[in-house]
């Protein structure tokens, strides 16, 4: 298993409280469905996590059936079909499987995106709805300035690049929601509690370093939120002949 799955199964009954960005995000992400009103029969959802986001969208279609998936077994926060399983593998797993919509929150950014995004078409049915929510080059820049660290972000160009191959896109958009801590040392433990530190393993929380980022930054931090909405093109029934 690899460091972030592991940061992110420790931390699954911390991360409600503390994801108070995702949960943003979450909201954001059904308000977007709901503008274009697609029939839903058949979701799949990755990096389901504890389910907060899933919960949502099973309110706007309790008779829909879920797939849901996570790297890490969430079998006890799902009662959704639940598949464990890295998205590297989704071709082995899913095999011929189709939905009417496949989704995420806060989840693309940990995997090889270029890749993902250009994989996922061939589960879509035909007029087959993407939707997932990201972040950007800006996301957590205090820690990357200070601390060197990071993962590393797509901007909204790339991402239009790379969707606009197999699909008509609906809605891209972003914002900054930056948060404000009492401390820093409060900052990393959001970062912790939330699951999704992107320090390396064995970084060094020194006090010269707390003491700089409160001096340099006022204990903030900033999340820059990425959100798609996009409609498979009937094009890539071409290309995947399985596809019904």
């Amino acid at each position: 298993m690899s460091l972030v799955a592991k940061r992110f199964l420790h931390h699954a009954h911390t991360y409600t409280q503390h994801a108070i960005v995702q949960h943003k995000m979450a909201l954001t992400l059904t308000r977007i469905l709901q503008t274009h009103r697609p029939k839903l029969q058949n979701i799949f959802e990755f990096g389901c996590g504890v389910g907060n986001y899933t919960n949502l969208l099973a309110y706007l279609y309790p008779h829909a059936h879920f797939v849901c998936n996570d790297i890490n077994d969430y079998t006890q926060y799902c009662n959704k079909e639940f598949l464990c399983f890295d998205m590297e593998h989704i071709d082995e797993i899913l095999s011929s499987r189709t939905f009417d919509l496949i989704t995420a929150n806060a989840a693309i950014q940990w995997l090889n995106q270029q890749k993902c995004l250009q994989t996922l078409p061939k589960f879509l049915r035909k007029n087959g709805f993407l939707l997932f929510s990201s972040f950007g080059v800006q996301n957590f820049w205090q820690i990357k300035q200070l601390c060197g660290v990071g993962l590393q972000y797509l901007s909204l160009e790339t991402y239009q690049e790379i969707l606009s191959q197999n699909f008509e896109i609906l809605h891209l958009s972003s914002f900054q929601h930056t948060l404000c801590f009492e401390s820093p040392l409060e900052v990393f433990r959001h970062l912790h509690y939330s699951g999704v530190n992107s320090l390396q393993k064995g970084f060094f929380l020194s006090k010269e370093l707390l003491c700089a980022y409160e001096k340099t930054f006022s204990n903030t931090l900033t999340y820059d939120c990425i959100f798609v909405c996009a409609k498979r093109k009937d094009t890539i029934l071409h290309k995947h002949h399985h596809i019904t």
